[in-house]
């Protein structure tokens, strides 16, 4: 059959640009392949005129979003353009939360253009509340792990039999919506193809939205404004550091790519395997680079400085909070102090780092977020990114603004639930105006931060340059070498 699987548009909307594509995406188009269906994936963040490509800031401008975000928006037609081109027997669309808006605008186009289309929805939003897509416009929504579950659903789709024995989807029978029980969890992740990345339209055009990787699936820890858990649970499920490098093989052969991000949640969770992948990296017969994201209580210098020479040249840190009393709420269990010496750390290695802060918890004070702006002063990271907390379905944080009477899962504009979106302190814990005037501070100290590295590498290359030009003063062949590169670059 041919399959159309979409990742709807959503960063475009904010004037930024994000290529990525979901790991989920190319997951699902390589099983499928597998399977001998004829795949297509469409990046909805691809279809987007004049981007400024604005880096992601504390608070994106409401307004200018809210303008842009809208059901009309000509992206949609684009995208439209190359499903009936396609000539799709099955579409799947995969979305988070904030982007579940924009998968609904979608739905609705494709259901009014191709009524006879089974459409899926699937991804984290999808699991957390299944029954939101039936009732706007999909047909089935796929839950948790999706490669095993939807084969099995476009199967049922081929011959209509046995839908009650697919296990992790949701669906409606005769007017009811239906949940069969939930699938179990793949136990062996090297028996799933490597992703799929070259199914994507234009991919050779955009080799740099093929550079996330994952080790593992799942989480062990418990912060209660993540959603991880929900998705994966806590059970953490590893691929071999064999079946990742031979990833790593299998993406640069295809793609020509050597700068990848590790989307784990915690990177270093185990650090024997970790320095298992390091030594089989330094094996490969090309150089790599590559940024992940992990816990400071899971590195030590030695680690750090393995990784490095495998290639590793940013980490990201998670603090959120430098207040005690929001660190125990949240079940961070993270202190100023181990961030402090994760970054000295880090530097030892010569790893740049950026550290994650987080405001509007429950029972957050003004106080408590100035300890976190005291945090981010002392600390002095090369990079850091603030947002601001959103209670997703199903976490705690949810629970917590529900029994508050903040939330209701029938009335939510999503659209607005993202961690860059300023919809005030949402417990109320902070008045309105005190609240900006604090976004405010974060914003100008997070700006001097990001604004440091940035000077010093360009003092860096300035440096250099002249030094260049100092030594081609100095020797009339590399002179008249640099004065033709130059003119030669000028035409």
């Amino acid at each position: 059959m041919k399959i159309l699987l979409i990742q709807p548009p959503f960063y475009g909307f904010q004037n930024i640009i994000s290529n990525r594509l979901y790991l989920g995406l190319a997951y699902l188009g390589a099983v499928l392949e597998k399977e001998k269906h004829e795949v297509l994936i469409l990046n909805g963040e691809l279809y987007f005129d004049k981007i400024k490509g604005v880096n992601e800031k504390i608070t994106i401008n409401a307004d200018d979003y809210g303008k842009k975000f809208t059901r009309d928006h000509y992206v949609y037609q684009k995208i439209l353009k190359d499903i009936s081109e396609f000539k799709p027997d099955i579409i799947a669309i995969s979305f988070m939360t904030a982007v579940s808006t924009s998968a609904y605008y979608l739905a609705q186009y494709i259901k009014k253009s191709l009524p006879d289309v089974p459409l899926i929805a699937g991804g984290i939003h999808p699991t957390l509340v299944p029954n939101e897509p039936l009732k706007n416009n999909f047909d089935f929504t796929v839950r948790g792990e999706g490669e095993i579950t939807t084969v099995e659903l476009i199967n049922y789709i081929n011959n209509k039999k046995d839908i009650e024995k697919i296990t992790g989807i949701s669906y409606k029978k005769n007017g009811q919506i239906v949940c069969n029980e939930d699938r179990p969890l793949i136990t062996d992740l090297d028996t799933l193809p490597f992703p799929a990345f070259y199914l994507m339209k234009d991919y050779k055009k955009n080799t740099h939205s093929c550079k996330g990787i994952i080790t593992s699936r799942g989480c062990p820890f418990a912060c209660t404004y993540c959603a991880s858990k929900l998705l994966w649970t806590q059970k953490v499920r590893f691929r071999s550091p064999q079946n990742v490098v031979n990833e790593i093989i299998d993406r640069h052969k295809k793609y020509n790519i050597t700068s990848f991000a590790f989307h784990d949640d915690t990177f270093t969770l185990r650090q024997s395997y970790v320095k298992e992948f390091c030594q089989l990296a330094l094996s490969l017969d090309f150089k790599i680079t590559w940024h992940c994201d992990t816990r400071v209580d899971t590195i030590d210098l030695p680690l750090l400085k393995l990784m490095h020479k495998a290639g590793c040249r940013h980490i990201y840190l998670g603090l959120e909070s430098g207040s005690p009393k929001i660190q125990k709420l949240i079940k961070k269990n993270i202190n100023t102090e181990k961030v402090k010496q994760a970054i000295i750390l880090s530097r030892r290695a010569g790893i740049e780092t950026t550290v994650y802060f987080m405001a509007g918890f429950p029972d957050e004070t003004e106080e408590d977020i100035k300890l976190s702006i005291k945090a981010m002063k002392e600390l002095s990271p090369d990079y850091v990114i603030w947002s601001i907390l959103t209670p997703y379905p199903g976490t705690e944080v949810w629970e917590i603004a529900k029994k508050q009477g903040l939330v209701d899962i029938n009335n939510c504009d999503w659209e607005k639930y993202f961690h860059h979106y300023n919809q005030g302190c949402f417990f109320k814990t902070i008045p309105e105006e005190k609240w900006n005037s604090l976004i405010e501070s974060i914003r100008r100290e997070e700006q001097k931060i990001n604004n440091q590295l940035t000077l010093l590498k360009t003092k860096k290359n300035i440096r250099n340059k002249l030094s260049q030009i100092s030594y081609a003063l100095h020797n009339p062949k590399k002179l008249f070498k640099y004065i033709s590169k130059k003119i030669c670059l000028q035409k």
